[in-house]
């Protein structure tokens, strides 16, 4: 299965961003959107694991948060990677506290590079990845889809946990699936298997 650790995002936060995307749509760019539901921050992609190492996984990220308390950051603001003049992905951002979502990110590579995962090479820039590029854009588009969304405000989430999550491709495009939900804090972690049994 393919996994991925992430952030989710409120319903309210996830509607708010669609609807400042939505006009962008209506001018076809060359971009795979990323439907509503699946809208996040991805802390770290795991890629292809074996579903029988579920439960360790889960059980290692449970240390990643216990230095960290509950937390609440702003969405807002637009960009692209590498450039908004050349974008391959169309993101929404965050604001403070930037530090504490690099904190725990750091600790996931700590604990998950001693488990077999390579770290990743990249800075980590937090982000909310709201499309792919496909194929070249217009000139000017990509300061154009920051322009739009530019002083836009799209809500606060309150950080309480994160998740492991597999992503199931699917005919409407990928699903994601809660595998398991990791508290901050000293609280105990929860496997898919204890949260269906509540």
């Amino acid at each position: 299965m393919r996994a991925f650790i992430g952030i989710g995002l409120p319903p309210e936060c996830r509607k708010a961003i669609a609807e400042a995307v939505f006009p962008m749509l209506a001018k076809r760019p060359p971009v795979s959107w990323t439907p509503e539901r699946n809208l996040h921050i991805t802390l770290k992609f795991l890629g292809e694991i074996h579903p029988g190492r579920v439960g360790e996984i889960v059980s290692l990220l449970g240390g990643t948060g216990a230095c960290i308390s509950p937390f609440e950051f702003t969405v807002g603001e637009a960009g692209g990677f590498p450039t908004l003049r050349a974008p391959r992905v169309l993101w929404v951002g965050i604001r403070e506290p930037l530090e504490l979502v690099g904190k725990l990110q750091e600790n996931m590579e700590n604990v998950l590079s001693g488990a077999g995962f390579p770290r990743e090479e990249r800075p980590f820039h937090p982000h909310i990845t709201v499309g792919r590029v496909r194929d070249r854009l217009p000139p000017g588009w990509g300061e154009e889809y920051a322009k739009a969304l530019s002083g836009k405000e799209f809500g606060v989430v309150r950080v309480r946990s994160f998740m492991l999550y597999e992503s199931r491709l699917a005919n409407g495009g990928a699903v994601h699936h809660i595998l398991g939900d990791v508290p901050l804090s000293r609280e105990p972690a929860n496997t898919e298997r204890e949260e269906s049994m509540k």
